[in-house]
């Protein structure tokens, strides 16, 4: 069993350290580590494949005298693990080089050294060795969900055709664009949406009118939020275009994830914290089929979490969209994502 492990703490923290997903960053806390006092210096993390906190995840030690620092990613082979009463296991794996296949192949050293971590032990708990790790594992994703995600970008609206910005606007389809939510809807139905999935929809009117002009088509139950809207633009929100260019904060060269173009805009960064609590809702509950109707760069930075970027790739990577474009991710209940397709034109 090969997975990826992300280390949340080392030796060199004496606090506990908390992951912070939106900013793929860590802080930290203001009580020890359970490692740090009790001499373990083995690093720890979760297996990402198998999610990130503080969503449902494995956490893992890695049994190496090599150096690492937060934030790095080892791949392993599960060789172990404590078992807990409470189902809040601990794996042990070494790095896929090192020839170890079961925790009772590790140094003494390095068993007593696991082993000061839970030196109380309650019945039916202990370290076992790596068929038992390998169960444990096979439970936990066999309660995980195969999710089929579809995104859809708000067809054809009144800023398309007027020179006036999207953002926070909150402009109307044309009626063009409700001809196009119309076949955009017959599409998806053909497609297999209109049965078992749940419906999510930007409460910004070109995005809500969109996603009400698709349900009268698929029927499905429809869930409004504000957290679905496109990037806000402060003061340039209800502009035109000229005056949006002509009027916006001078930007310094190279990528600047806090910028704001106006006083109370949102920068990048803003919108992708503003964003990640809906991704993780939606890739931790047990809805198993979902259809998100949002805005073209909304669209872009979920695209990108559901495919398993931090919010630091977004400088180098980016995905565009189109109204009525549309896309599948597909996420394996192991963590692996598959995009079946991206931002395809249909209407």
């Amino acid at each position: 069993m090969i997975y990826t492990v992300k280390i949340e703490q080392t030796y060199r923290q004496p606090n506990r350290m908390k992951y912070i997903p939106q900013t793929d960053s860590f802080v930290e806390k203001d009580v020890k580590s359970l490692s740090y006092e009790r001499n373990v210096r083995q690093p720890y993390g979760w297996i990402v494949e198998s999610g990130t906190p503080p969503c449902r995840h494995l956490d893992s030690y890695v049994m190496s005298d090599k150096e690492y620092r937060l934030g790095d990613q080892i791949r392993v082979r599960i060789i172990g693990v404590f078992q807990r009463r409470d189902g809040d296991h601990k794996l042990a794996g070494v790095p896929e080089d090192r020839e170890i296949q079961d925790f009772s192949e590790l140094t003494a050293a390095e068993q007593e050294e696991m082993r000061r971590l839970y030196p109380r032990e309650e019945p039916g708990e202990g370290w076992f060795g790596r068929r038992r790790a390998e169960e444990l594992v096979k439970e936990f994703f066999g309660r995980k969900k195969r999710k089929t995600v579809v995104t859809a970008q708000h067809t054809q609206s009144q800023h398309h055709v007027n020179g006036m910005i999207g953002a926070w606007g909150d402009w109307e389809l044309t009626p063009l664009g409700r001809k196009q939510a119309q076949e955009l809807g017959k599409w998806l139905l053909e497609q297999g949406c209109g049965e078992g999935f749940a419906l999510y929809a930007s409460d910004l009117k070109r995005a809500l009118q969109t996603a009400q002009e698709i349900n009268q088509i698929l029927g499905l139950r429809l869930a409004v939020t504000d957290r679905l809207r496109e990037v806000n633009a402060g003061r340039g929100n209800g502009r035109t275009w000229a005056w949006y260019e002509a009027n916006k904060k001078p930007k310094e060269e190279g990528y600047q994830p806090d910028y704001r173009p106006f006083e109370g805009a949102e920068s990048d960064r803003d919108l992708w914290n503003r964003l990640y609590p809906f991704y993780q809702q939606i890739i931790s509950n047990d809805e198993e089929k979902i259809l998100i109707v949002s805005h073209g760069t909304a669209l872009s930075f979920l695209q990108s979490m559901l495919l398993g970027d931090s919010f630091r790739d977004i400088a180098r990577k980016r995905f565009s969209g189109s109204g009525g474009s549309v896309s599948k991710i597909i996420l394996e209940a192991d963590g692996r994502a598959t995009a079946q397709y991206i931002n395809q034109r249909v209407c």
